[in-house]
């Protein structure tokens, strides 16, 4: 009673009802008038007091103290809920990220497609773990600060690394990240300035490109086609830019892996130009026909390329982890940033997580996804041929989680925004494909999220797209 007692006599100062000089009634009197201890009040007004809002004078009483600026506060008069009292000015960087924002709601989990089924996951084996490692916590455990993330951990993303994608590395050429857009994050901080150009994949990450351009660098769109980015038009169109953004074994949402010739294309431009290749291999092991595409990081020509890779495919997105690998000397400067941005990542779950590699428990839940994966997926695939070949045409070398499918026959190159909406209505993870288009001429299509469509329910998902596809054509 007393807080909200020091709360009400504080606001009315601070907004000029009570103006300053103003002799406040003694507790007694507040007391008597609010049926409550004179203790109460008396202990209102000492708050007041210290902070300077009460000043209390030996035998005479207590007053307000005149406070140079006020009132504030608007006079008293109440702002509407969410306004504010002058129009809010913000930095250049929040501003681009504002502008065109992207329209996924990332609260509707049914458009965030690429994400893996989490039920399926061994929670209560990983709560065993967590309860034995925090149960009785090593003291390296407990005064592990590391801006560049706990080494036990950095180790088993090695064995990990070199298990599954064919990269060799030490841990010393780790940094754990709280995932893929923190780690791209630093790496624009790191290594480019202001103006400075970034090849990225048309259609591409609408988020990224926000980021880039946001930084006060410039998110320079290139063509991707059956074979990935075409690194010769990228050249002849920017051949200056400092970096390149690729998801070389899965392009990022079609699916395309990046041809060989392309990757020695682009490794030859990064040598000879000094610059950077930020390859996102952001579904990793569990690629969803089993025959893991290895990544441009694994063919040694490595001290232009920073791998990046995520545990939100894997596991969850919930868990916030990922990493990049990259060359001790890249390392240092990426610790020295992290240091500042946000001092170092949490502890709570980076050792528990090595223990859950180390231990093989990771590698025995991919096998079991990637199976399901790959069965959905195929499912999936197979009900499109069957009920919906004259609705959508399938993109080949589905990552693992979503299938992108593009549409037939309409005109509105937009249209799959709606159809997309209506998918969701129904239960099915779907997002536009045409949202990920940037200067390339929009290919209308929609991504569906068949990682968490259970294979009893494909059938009828499938039925209900391609009904709500038919209905928008004829409106078309």
């Amino acid at each position: 009673m007393y807080w909200q007692l020091y709360d009400e006599v504080k606001r009315l100062v601070l907004e000029g009802v009570i103006p300053g000089g103003t002799s406040m009634p003694s507790p007694r009197l507040v007391a008597a008038e609010f049926g409550c201890s004179r203790h109460t009040v008396a202990t209102a007004y000492d708050h007041l007091e210290a902070e300077g809002i009460l000043g209390a004078s030996h035998g005479v009483g207590t007053f307000v103290s005149h406070l140079p600026g006020l009132p504030i506060g608007g006079g008293g008069h109440d702002l509407p809920a969410g306004a504010c009292a002058r129009e809010l000015s913000v930095s250049r960087f929040a501003s681009g990220l504002q502008e065109d924002r992207i329209l996924r709601d990332e609260e509707d989990p049914l458009q965030t497609f690429g994400i893996p089924d989490s039920t399926r996951f061994p929670w209560e084996l990983w709560s065993k773990l967590h309860s034995q490692v925090w149960s009785s916590p090593k003291q390296t455990l407990l005064r592990s600060s590391s801006p560049q993330g706990y080494e036990g951990l950095r180790r088993a993303i090695c064995e990990l690394a070199h298990r599954t994608r064919g990269i060799r590395a030490t841990p010393d050429q780790v940094l754990i990240t709280s995932g893929t857009t923190q780690s791209l994050d630093i790496l624009l901080r790191a290594l480019l300035d202001k103006g400075d150009g970034v090849w990225l994949e048309d259609p591409g990450r609408p988020k990224a490109a926000k980021l880039i351009n946001a930084l006060g660098m410039e998110a320079l769109p290139v063509p991707v086609d059956g074979s990935g980015l075409q690194v010769d038009v990228a050249e002849r169109m920017a051949p200056d830019a400092r970096a390149a953004l690729i998801t070389a074994s899965h392009h990022y949402p079609t699916g395309a892996t990046l041809s060989l010739e392309r990757r020695i294309h682009l490794l030859l431009w990064a040598n000879r130009t000094g610059a950077w290749i930020f390859e996102d291999d952001y579904d990793g092991e569990i690629i969803a026909d089993g025959r893991p595409i290895q990544p441009i990081y694994s063919l040694g020509q490595n001290d232009r390329v920073v791998y990046m890779g995520t545990f939100s495919k894997s596991i969850s997105p919930q868990l916030r982890i990922g990493y990049l690998i990259c060359t001790p000397e890249l390392i240092r400067v990426l610790v020295r940033i992290r240091y500042y941005l946000d001092y170092f990542p949490s502890m709570s779950i980076q050792p528990v997580l090595a223990e859950f590699i180390d231990r093989g428990h990771l590698d025995s839940h991919i096998r079991k996804m990637r199976r399901a994966y790959r069965e959905r997926q195929a499912l999936f695939a197979a009900e499109i041929e069957k009920q919906g070949s004259g609705e959508f045409s399938l993109y080949p070398n589905a990552p693992a989680l979503f299938q992108a499918l593009g549409m037939r026959s309409t005109a509105d190159p937009t249209l799959d925004r709606e159809l997309s909406r209506l998918a969701r209505e129904i239960g099915i993870p779907a997002y536009a494909l045409s949202s990920f288009f940037f200067k390339a001429p929009p290919e209308p299509g929609v991504i569906i999220g068949t990682g968490r469509l259970e294979t009893n329910l494909i059938g009828g998902a499938v039925t209900r797209l391609v009904a709500a596809s038919r209905g928008l054509r004829r409106q078309d």
